[in-house]
């Protein structure tokens, strides 16, 4: 993607934006970080990059507005070719196309601008599902919004294009993600990610060490099965070794009877 040589000098990329919340509670912070994790894991090895607070332009309007959802997941952006302090935000249109998610994580401040006024704000930059949920237990939200049990998502209606439908949870109380193909579910304080046949969906260093421990748990049982075959080939040599004493035992009494074995066995064959 080829990037204008002079970009616009967005104020608000240097100034604080009125009214928003500048700080955030450690539930909040986790919530995020835990998901964002998840997110990176789901989408690991694509072209996918996951963001948070980052200032989302439209417009050329030096002094527009930006949204700056809690997490938005942005296809074809590599955030590693964006870590220049010239390029600090991220401009729709130039930069690549708009989130394809967003997620707002509710807090004390902001809450009711995340259910009620960025559906319609992330709607109109062109975001194809939005969710938010309150990873505060008792919930935040007040009014009717607590009968949605702290998640509510929106989605491009494919019928009415232009349009946000509010999604309905399943009898579980979950809400189906078609962009991240997972079911969402608010458990504690973390929103988690599960795929279509209930498997929580994790985060990569959860990924590793349960491989890590799934890789040990098979060297374990290779090691015992080893061992179970060495005790078998170990009886084995010991049966045959008394089978071997059983003979020459039967052997030697014969011998002191003064029978000599190899004539039986002679005459055994001359039998035969």
């Amino acid at each position: 993607m080829t990037l204008k040589i002079n970009r616009i000098a967005r104020y608000y990329d240097s100034h604080e934006i009125e009214g928003e919340e500048l700080t955030q509670s450690f539930a909040h912070y986790a919530a995020i970080q835990e998901l964002i994790a998840v997110l990176e894991w789901l989408f690991d090895g694509e072209t996918v990059g996951i963001v948070s607070n980052v200032n989302v332009y439209q417009t050329e309007y030096e002094k527009e507005k930006p949204k700056s959802p809690d997490i938005a997941v942005i296809r074809g952006l590599v955030i590693e070719e964006r870590t220049s302090a010239d390029n600090p935000s991220y401009w729709i249109g130039e930069d690549g196309s708009p989130p394809f998610v967003a997620f707002e994580v509710a807090s004390k401040e902001t809450w009711q601008n995340d259910l009620e006024i960025k559906s319609e704000i992330y709607l109109k930059i062109g975001i194809r599902e939005y969710f938010t949920f309150d990873p505060n237990d008792p919930s935040v939200w007040t009014g009717n919004w607590r009968e949605e049990n702290r998640l509510v998502g929106w989605q491009l209606d494919p019928i009415s294009s232009g349009k946000y439908r509010k999604l309905k949870k399943d009898g579980a109380g979950r809400l189906w993600s078609e962009q991240l193909q997972s079911w969402l579910i608010v458990e504690g304080q973390y929103l988690r990610l599960y795929t279509r046949d209930g498997q929580r969906r994790l985060t990569g260093l959860e990924a590793q060490t349960q491989q890590a421990v799934l890789e040990h748990a098979r060297a374990e049982t290779q090691a015992q099965q080893a061992t179970i075959e060495r005790a078998k080939a170990e009886a084995a040599e010991q049966q045959a070794a008394l089978e071997r004493a059983k003979v020459e035992k039967l052997l030697e009494l014969l011998r002191q009877k003064g029978i000599n074995p190899n004539d039986l066995i002679l005459d055994q064959l001359l039998v035969e």
